[in-house]
């Protein structure tokens, strides 16, 4: 009795670690139901050189490409045209930031959306992952795997000469005079699941773009802890996903 208790207990340990490790919290949810989802990504300046097919397909999840080149093809992306108004108005950066933080904007007819960088494959059902979404914001992404603090992230986007490094320092430094704390925590921003009825997300994402498009840095991740601070929410009320998004078995990345 005494080695079945030990064997059981090792199952447990096993399982619950894989709990932690995953960050899922199962939830009860209608099996008759499935909510409408469109998963979406951006593609410009043919920064992608590869449109990545989903090795899924499911009644209930669209697929949409939105590019600035309408010579793409695909057999499981509809392509769309980048907003007339978005593609005249902002560059390349800009064209790409505005569509991942207007997703309420662009798929009124669905339930939630899923936004994925296009270096980002689907490689299962997407479904279950809003049902991790918090209510409280109803936007879900993981949780930065290697760092928890911005001023943290700016040294390692200057090493790989990513954004503007001198408008990031001044950006950290009015946000650090303003009472946001070194380590509050950081989210991964290449998915980015959205609860398009919840009016929370709508005012983070909106929140988001804002304060993004006010500064140079030309990096969305300094902003979009920020933005979470200021609105009264902690990291962990959306980075449900999970803490490590490459380990995350239905999505493959392709490193840029």
């Amino acid at each position: 009795a005494l080695i079945n208790k030990i064997i059981e207990n090792k199952k447990i340990s096993k399982y619950s670690h894989k709990q932690v490790e995953n960050n899922y919290k199962p939830i009860k949810k209608n099996l008759e139901y499935k909510p409408k989802i469109a998963v979406y990504t951006c593609i410009t300046g043919k920064y992608d050189k590869e449109i990545l097919e989903p090795f899924i397909e499911s009644e209930n999840i669209d697929f949409y490409l939105f590019t600035d080149s309408m010579e793409e093809k695909s057999e499981n992306w509809k392509i769309n045209p980048i907003p007339k108004q978005v593609n005249e108005n902002y560059n390349n950066i800009f064209k790409n930031r505005y569509l991942k933080m207007h997703p309420y904007e662009l798929f009124k007819d669905y339930d939630y959306s899923i936004y994925i960088d296009g270096n980002v494959r689907v490689m299962s059902d997407l479904t279950e992952l809003v049902y991790s979404v918090n209510k409280k914001t109803g936007i879900a992404m993981h949780k930065h795997q290697f760092r928890e603090c911005i001023c943290d992230e700016i040294e390692v986007c200057k090493i790989k000469n990513k954004g503007n490094y001198n408008e990031m320092k001044k950006q950290i430094k009015n946000y650090i005079q303003e009472g946001f704390p070194k380590k509050f925590g950081m989210l991964e921003a290449a998915i980015i699941v959205t609860d398009l009825k919840n009016e929370v997300a709508k005012k983070i994402l909106k929140d988001w773009w804002n304060e993004f498009i006010s500064t140079q840095s030309l990096r969305d991740q300094i902003s979009l802890q920020y933005v979470v601070w200021k609105n009264n929410f902690k990291i962990d009320d959306i980075g449900v996903l999970g803490s490590n998004l490459y380990r995350n078995p239905k999505f493959r990345i392709n490193i840029h």
